[in-house]
């Protein structure tokens, strides 16, 4: 018994002089890789390795999306100018005393963009450019720009600016219709520009709410179709941003939000990048977005038409009018026929035919179905240019 305490007693010994490093014990890392935590007297212990397995855990696949668009995304500033009117003036004008002048001012606003190609291709809201002077753009590294308008789509709410260089970081668009409501979505731009003063844009980051929005503004009477709605924080100064995906990939330009008070609740809404790359890859044809009418009108059927024009089926609308020589002319719609389907779905809602009006560009193909004096007939509208 005496001889195995002294076995024992020399055993610890050992470990606790000659070999200290048997006490050091292995920890698993967040990362899954073994790591040693040891301590030297009243030193701190020694998480090295630990953190930097803590660093690769942080950066997720939002940081990394991060990451890779912030440096396209840049800071507009527009000087525009206002028409402003002073009561004084129109009463003396109105009284015939002096003669009506118009009025303006140059008001400072700004919003954000996002470069699409390395040749300094900028998207943003064609609301945040409207009636301006003067555009500045400032890159994230402090560079400023003035840019140049290249085209507006009014229907849309989208404008296109052009800053002189080569080389530009950019970010992709992207070309995707399986966008998922509840997915991360990430907001990046410049909101609050002016109280910020930084150069770098503003993340922000929830989820994919809600896809193919219809929304009417009271503002300008504005209309806004198959829009992606966003609980990421938009605030003033982020239209025009871009709204991303965890790839990396820009899903929409950030465009308005529900608020009462101005600030974000929770309910913003987007541009699809879809839409957007239609208008670039117009531009980049043709030099511009080139414009359509089908060139008719529609009715809706009261119980009255229903009776005078002998029809059994309330479905569809009576074509009012249609502008000879126009694409639905040229189709053979007439006044007074009763379109009933369009590309193959009853036309139960003119919101039907709004939509594929909104979203079309020239050189598609409407197909409809009609019916005339009680003959229904197929027919297919051409989308040409109006020139």
């Amino acid at each position: 018994m005496i001889a195995g305490l002294l076995v024992g007693a020399a055993l610890g010994w050992w470990l606790l002089v000659i070999r200290p490093d048997a006490f050091e014990r292995p920890v698993e890392s967040a990362g899954g890789a073994d790591t040693t935590i040891s301590s030297e007297g009243n030193r701190p212990v020694s998480l090295a390795r630990v953190g930097e397995s803590l660093a690769e855990n942080r950066e997720n696949a939002i940081v990394r999306a991060t990451r890779a668009v912030a440096p396209a995304v840049v800071s507009i500033n527009v000087v525009q100018q206002k028409a402003v009117r002073n009561p004084t003036m129109e009463y003396w004008e109105r009284m015939g005393l002096v003669p009506r002048r118009d009025y303006y001012s140059h008001v400072q606003s700004m919003g954000s963009g996002v470069i699409v190609s390395p040749d300094g291709l900028i998207v943003t809201n064609q609301h945040v450019v409207a009636d301006a002077v003067q555009v500045v753009v400032t890159l994230s590294t402090g560079q400023q720009y003035h840019a140049e308008p290249v085209e507006t789509v009014g229907r849309y709410d989208l404008a296109l600016l052009r800053i002189e260089g080569e080389d530009f970081p950019y970010a992709a668009l992207c070309d995707c219709d399986d966008l998922q409501i509840g997915e991360w979505a990430i907001a990046i731009g410049s909101p609050f520009g002016y109280l910020l003063a930084d150069t770098q844009p503003t993340v922000t980051v929830g989820v994919i709410s809600a896809l193919n929005r219809d929304i009417k503004r009271a503002e300008g009477d504005r209309e806004y179709l198959g829009m992606i709605q966003t609980d990421a924080a938009i605030n003033p100064g982020n239209s025009g941003g871009p709204l991303v995906n965890t790839a990396g990939e820009v899903v929409g330009i950030n465009t308005f939000i529900f608020s009462e008070s101005g600030g974000s609740v929770g309910i913003g809404f987007a541009v699809p990048a879809e839409r957007v790359l239609n208008v670039v890859r117009e531009i980049e044809a043709y030099g511009h977005v080139r414009e359509f009418e089908l060139g008719f009108t529609l009715q809706q059927i009261s119980p009255g038409m229903m009776s005078s024009l002998k029809l059994d089926d309330p479905v569809g609308f009576l074509v009012y009018s249609v502008t000879p020589g126009s694409a639905a002319w040229k189709a053979g719609l007439r006044p007074y026929d009763i379109l009933r389907e369009v590309n193959g779905q009853p036309l139960s809602s003119p919101d039907l035919l709004r939509r594929l009006v909104y979203e079309a560009q020239v050189g598609d193909r409407v197909r409809f179905r009609a019916e005339r004096e009680g003959e229904s007939w197929d027919g297919e509208i051409l989308i040409e240019e109006t020139r």
